[in-house]
């Protein structure tokens, strides 16, 4: 249930994602923090393509073009 509400928060309007949703998605959905240098952290997963997420400066949410990337890449729109 909890994974739910953190997709429809990815979903919503707002999107006030920060690091820690992004990494507990990507986690729940079988990706695994394959490195982390600076303010770059690239995840794995198996047959997939891999996912950057860059951690952004002065704030803690992400910036909306890799929200978007998440969510195209683990097919979470219909």
């Amino acid at each position: 249930m909890e994974d739910e509400r953190l997709i429809q928060k990815f979903l919503s309007e707002e999107r006030h994602i920060t690091v820690a949703d992004c990494d507990r998605l990507l986690t729940a959905n079988g990706y695994i923090l394959h490195k982390s240098r600076g303010s770059h952290r690239v995840y794995h997963k198996k047959g997939f393509i891999s996912i950057t997420v860059v951690v952004p400066k002065g704030t803690k949410y992400l910036k909306l073009p890799y929200v978007k990337q998440i969510i195209k890449d683990l097919k979470l729109e219909g």
